[in-house]
């Protein structure tokens, strides 16, 4: 049965989600779509590395598939298979210079705010499909201060929705899963979120089955009201 809960809406709703995330641990992000707005950054990264294998741009109905999978999925799905124009591709993001597509990025608003708190008084993970470009990202950003833990892609065996990049942050913070607050925002992070049972937030995409809904970053404010320091 679906989980659904708008948290900015409904007091009793309100009351249940904060009461079954009183014990929280540790708080984690998903990258794209919920510390960015990287929609556009993707769209026009993956069609640069499509125009110099003399490949056509990304087309709109490929948008969603690219905002949530990892480069190499990503890839396979947009050339269609694998072959010389793939590893053509793939050897030329092995060597690409990710810095002139930051500027596509769109911060999301109160997201600075939100990761202060959550670093003064929990323990903080970022949760991504992104590789080798999550750590000049973060530091492009100043964001990195952030995050006492970051696992990407490239850092586990399997992508998500895989547990694989839970688990490492399960295993790392000796957390239980009820002691976990993850926020993400697509059926990738809804996905990696019930195979591994931590709370769910569903950033900006009502669609989710979620433990709650959120339009912005203040309505989770009421987790750190009496939340010790980690």
């Amino acid at each position: 049965m679906p989980k659904q809960m708008n948290i900015s809406g409904d007091n009793g709703n309100r009351t249940e989600f904060f009461a079954k995330a009183r014990n929280l641990k540790v708080i984690a992000l998903d990258c794209d779509g919920v510390l960015f707005d990287s929609r556009e950054a993707n769209i026009q990264f993956y069609s640069h590395i499509l125009k110099t294998v003399g490949l056509p741009p990304v087309r709109e109905d490929q948008h969603d598939y690219i905002h949530m999978h990892p480069v190499r999925q990503s890839l396979l799905y947009l050339i269609g298979k694998e072959g010389a124009d793939f590893d053509r591709a793939f050897a030329y993001f092995e060597k690409i210079d990710f810095a002139p597509f930051n500027h596509y990025l769109q911060q999301e608003p109160g997201l600075i705010d939100f990761l202060g708190l959550a670093k003064s008084r929990f323990r903080t993970a970022l949760a991504t499909n992104r590789t080798v470009s999550t750590i000049e990202l973060l530091q492009h950003y100043d964001l990195n201060k952030f995050f006492d833990l970051v696992v990407c892609a490239s850092d586990v065996e399997n992508p998500k929705p895989h547990p694989d990049i839970m688990e490492r942050i399960l295993g790392v913070f000796g957390a239980h899963p009820h002691e976990v607050l993850y926020i993400g925002d697509s059926e990738v992070d809804e996905h990696l979120a019930e195979a591994t049972g931590v709370i769910f937030v569903g950033y900006k995409n009502p669609d989710l089955n979620a433990d709650c809904h959120i339009n912005h970053f203040s309505e989770l404010n009421p987790l750190f009201n009496g939340a010790s320091s980690p």
